[in-house]
């Protein structure tokens, strides 16, 4: 059966086009912006946990904690708090001289020197800071004491930074009152 050319039939078909056309404009114009990717950022790289002896000497010598971030292979949330948080982080030199980061993956087979030297599986490691989930956040002053409660998963996206931020101002706050005694 052929179609009729009855003017709802063209005017549905004059509009569709104009949709089509808008449309492809619409996409040729984008093409054209520029594109602000992942690669446009300097690049950083979480440093691992493996001496965390030698770390703390840093943290001791800035008075600053160190920030332990303990993550696992596969784990689509530990990769949103490294990328979106944490190398952030490492990017803002504010942080240079507020914290120490380092990411401990407790599915890994390399060993974790601790605060005292001692030579240490990773999981076992992250039982000492009752490390129920990845990821979590722990952050220790030189000798890997606890500072403050554990920062576990992601609560809440829109107000993660600022807990974080409020966490590692509280831990300073802590380990300098600590020095001036």
């Amino acid at each position: 059966m052929f179609l009729r050319a009855t003017p709802f039939f063209i005017s549905s078909t004059l509009v569709l086009s104009a949709i089509l056309s808008f449309s492809w404009m619409t996409a040729r114009a984008v093409d054209r912006l520029p594109v602000q990717t992942e690669e446009a950022l300097p690049h950083v790289a979480l440093k691992s946990g493996a001496d965390l002896a030698t770390d703390a000497k840093e943290a001791r010598n800035k008075q600053v904690p160190v920030l332990l971030f303990f993550s696992m292979e596969h784990c689509p949330f530990c990769n949103e708090v490294e990328e979106d948080y944490l190398k952030p982080m490492l990017r803002n030199s504010d942080y240079d001289g507020k914290v120490v980061i380092r990411k401990i993956k407790i599915d890994d087979n390399n060993f974790v020197k601790d605060f005292n030297g001692q030579q240490r599986e990773p999981d076992e490691f992250s039982d000492e800071y009752n490390v129920s989930m990845v990821p979590t956040l722990v952050l220790v002053n030189a000798q890997g004491k606890k500072l403050g409660p554990a920062i576990r998963g992601i609560r809440n996206s829109h107000y993660y930074s600022a807990e974080l931020d409020d966490a590692i101002d509280a831990s300073i706050v802590k380990i300098r009152a600590l020095a001036k005694r």
